[in-house]
């Protein structure tokens, strides 16, 4: 388990963390800044590295058994299925996703479906959430669509430049060559949360890029909700229109059957550094997880243990 992201830590922590056994004695924090009480993990998020003064808030979010960052390298969909426990089970079970994304497409006119859930074994539109991408109308659709009836909530990315950074004009759209604000590997973190209990769509869906709230809305719709049995999970396009798929690379993907606020938005951006729910803390009602380190085989369970592995589609994995 990794070293906190803010409080109180002591020297003992680390060593602890470090593989250490106690008891601890002389230990200087330049010792244990020069690797000398044992090697530093550089796979971590986050590792000191600075120069003296050397104070202990630097080893924050250290940890010591850190593989590397490991993304998808997609030009496809890959997705999941066969899931025990079904997100939006019911109107009233909430929801969030949180997944990092770096785009790759082209300045073309082509939709990017971000995550879609649907029914396993159909290619119906009539039942389905996600989150969409309009290229040509530049901003993001969020949509509970039940019996072809939609609820949704749509967010203009040009209105938002504040806190996206790709631009005020509907001709900057979201690409590779305009990704906006960004960490500094080029990716984007997006979470999703719906609170189902709220009537209308404009308070049911909240979206955050980088943690900062997207608070111009484009418009919304609050059609009716019915219940649906959704136990797919498809990422960078859907099972009804291939031309859902785009060029984008994604990692640490994770869904919750409950609505995500801080600190817990908080934790999962990590100051823009990619980390799983369990290292964040926030395993609650988690459903849904991925941080592959290879790709996995059909019918290897996701990081929750909710989900199988389904298809790859011949794309790959790859390390930062």
């Amino acid at each position: 388990m990794a070293l906190p992201a803010s409080g109180q830590i002591s020297v003992s922590d680390i060593l602890t963390e470090g593989g250490q056994s106690a008891p601890f004695s002389n230990v200087s924090f330049e010792n244990l800044e020069g690797g000398l009480e044992f090697t530093i993990n550089t796979n971590s998020p986050s590792y000191p590295t600075g120069p003296a003064p050397h104070a202990l808030s630097e080893w924050y979010s250290y940890d010591h058994s850190a593989a590397g960052l490991y993304y998808w390298d997609l030009s496809d969909d890959i997705k999941w299925d066969a899931a025990t426990d079904k997100p939006l089970q019911s109107t009233t079970e909430d929801f969030s996703i949180s997944l990092w994304i770096r785009p790759q497409w082209a300045a073309t006119d082509l939709n990017l479906t971000i995550f879609d859930l649907t029914p396993s074994g159909t290619t119906s539109t009539a039942n389905r959430f996600f989150l969409l991408y309009d290229y040509g109308l530049n901003r993001f659709v969020a949509r509970y669509r039940s019996n072809s009836v939609n609820f949704d909530r749509q967010w203009a990315l040009h209105d938002n430049n504040s806190v996206t950074g790709t631009g005020s004009s509907s001709a900057n759209r979201w690409t590779g060559a305009n990704r906006g604000n960004t960490n500094a590997d080029g990716f984007v973190h997006l979470l999703l949360s719906y609170d189902a209990s709220q009537t209308n769509a404009s308070n049911a869906f909240q979206i955050y890029w980088n943690s900062s709230e997207l608070t111009s809305q484009a418009t919304a719709n609050s059609g009716t909700r019915v219940s649906m049995t959704l136990d797919e999970v498809t990422f960078c396009g859907n099972d009804n229109n291939t031309a859902g798929s785009r060029i984008a690379d994604y990692m640490y993907m994770h869904m919750w059957d409950q609505v995500t606020l801080n600190p817990n938005l908080s934790s999962m951006y990590n100051s823009g550094t990619p980390t799983s729910a369990a290292d964040a803390g926030y395993t609650t009602n988690l459903i849904f997880g991925d941080t592959s380190t290879s790709v996995p085989s059909v019918n290897d369970p996701d990081d929750s243990g909710n989900y199988d592995f389904a298809a790859a589609n011949g794309q790959s994995l790859a390390s930062l």
